[in-house]
């Protein structure tokens, strides 16, 4: 018998809220929350609900008897962490079931919208350039909301992030910087190991994947142009 495509689905939701999926899978999954409203929806519902579970697991049990506040506290984590598996578990199977299109993933300077953040939010792009996104971290309650990480074949690394107008982000770690405002959102790439011609011909073209009136045949020429006519990552 054929397993269940949406139980399949929790099982990853919960391996990426807790940081145990593995890069190709994350990266996979993180595609298609930028095209699954309603699992983008779930992994959002699923996210908060363990943050619960964390605050109620973390929070001090002082006024429990000493016998039995390790283990109330214990109870209370399970079952506040069943009652989140469950919640989303629910929300998944009340979900139509996905068409198998067998359609590849579309390449090129196509932006990622994440159905779960504030409309317009997005994560650019960089396949064209030789970069795959290999980490994206969404998190609607947190500054950044996005924070995302593209890796080129020859050691080269971006990071992404976006946060409201007006937020402070943390300070990152040095390296070259790229910042932009698109809508309601200020967004900032970061270069690690890329050559300066080739890291702005990049962050052109990711900055013109956030705009409202995208130029897709200038992006795609920038992105071209970053992957075979500009130096290398030596990174």
């Amino acid at each position: 018998m054929e397993s269940d495509p949406r139980q399949a689905d929790l099982i990853k939701l919960n391996a990426l809220v807790d940081g145990e999926l593995p890069p190709d899978e994350r990266a996979a999954l993180a595609a298609r929350l930028a095209g699954e409203r309603d699992l983008a929806r779930a992994y959002a519902t699923l996210a908060r609900l363990k943050a619960t579970v964390g605050e109620v697991a973390d929070a001090p049990a002082f006024e429990l008897p000493p016998r039995r506040k390790r283990h109330t506290a214990r109870r209370i984590a399970a079952g506040a962490a069943i009652a989140a598996a469950l919640a989303v578990g629910i929300f998944l199977m009340a979900m139509p079931r996905p068409a198998d299109t067998g359609a590849p993933l579309a390449e090129g300077p196509t932006e990622i919208t994440l159905a779960s953040l504030p409309t317009g939010t997005t994560v650019p792009r960089l396949e064209t350039a030789g970069l795959k996104l290999t980490g994206l971290v969404i998190d609607p309650g947190k500054v950044p909301l996005v924070s995302a990480t593209y890796r080129g074949p020859h050691g080269c690394r971006l990071e992404l992030r976006a946060w409201p107008v007006g937020a402070a982000p943390p300070e990152t770690t040095a390296g070259e910087r790229h910042r932009w405002t698109s809508g309601n959102l200020v967004y900032e790439l970061t270069a690690h190991g890329m050559p300066a011609m080739r890291f702005a011909l990049i962050a052109g073209a990711a900055e013109g994947q956030t705009a409202a009136n995208a130029d897709s045949d200038r992006i795609g020429r920038q992105l071209r142009q970053a992957a075979h006519g500009a130096p290398p990552c030596a990174g």
